[in-house]
């Protein structure tokens, strides 16, 4: 090979000169292959591991998603175990003569389900009347009265009104619960068309 700074170097080889050279190249590549694979081996056992890292990350946001899938499922399906509901709705059918005293009319019955031991109702009474003196109406639920509402007549001898009450119930095992509207007339004499609304959510 040549050897620069030296005067003999300058002067141009000889075709023999060639294949030597060639050898020394070779020779230079084969020794420098090893020490550049050597330098590189730990970038790329690092990026690898990179590799092999976000890999099983992915593989764990993956199965964490599936996991959080199936518990969201498991939720909804215990919740829908743990409550249900019933709705009920009874009219007089026409008018009814309404006293003095408080009577019980458009009864709605809404069975209890095996299991489910509290019941939160709501029941709606309303009604239109025909009376001189004011009507009063009130909504009932499993014996107990929510607060009664005055229906007073317009000038025409005619009135509309309607009451509202809400119960929670607990201890419950079978049985029924009863929605009704309560209506009396402060003087008699007076004829209502009555309707009642019940909607009930039972609980375990």
């Amino acid at each position: 090979m040549s050897a620069p700074g030296i005067l003999s170097s300058l002067i141009p080889a000889g075709l023999d000169e060639i294949p030597r050279d060639i050898k020394d190249l070779r020779r230079d590549l084969t020794e420098l292959g090893p020490s550049v694979a050597k330098s590189v081996a730990g970038i790329v056992a690092d990026l690898r591991a990179q590799v092999d890292a976000t890999a099983a990350a992915t593989d764990a946001v993956a199965a964490a998603q599936i996991t959080l899938a199936a518990n969201v499922a498991s939720i909804a399906t215990l919740v829908g175990q743990q409550t249900t509901g019933d709705t009920g709705n009874a009219s007089t059918g026409g008018a009814v003569g309404i006293g003095t005293g408080a009577g019980s009319y458009a009864s709605v019955t809404l069975g209890v389900p095996a299991g489910f031991s509290v019941a939160r109702i709501i029941g709606m009474s309303a009604a239109a009347t025909s009376a001189a003196t004011a009507t009063y109406l009130a909504t009932r639920i499993s014996g107990l009265d929510g607060a009664s509402m005055p229906i007073l007549a317009n000038s025409s001898g005619f009135g509309n009104g309607a009451a509202s009450f809400t119960r929670t119930l607990t201890g419950l095992s079978g049985g029924s619960i009863v929605v009704e509207s309560r209506a009396y007339s402060a003087t008699g004499g007076s004829s209502a068309y009555i309707t009642t609304s019940a909607s009930v959510q039972f609980f375990r």
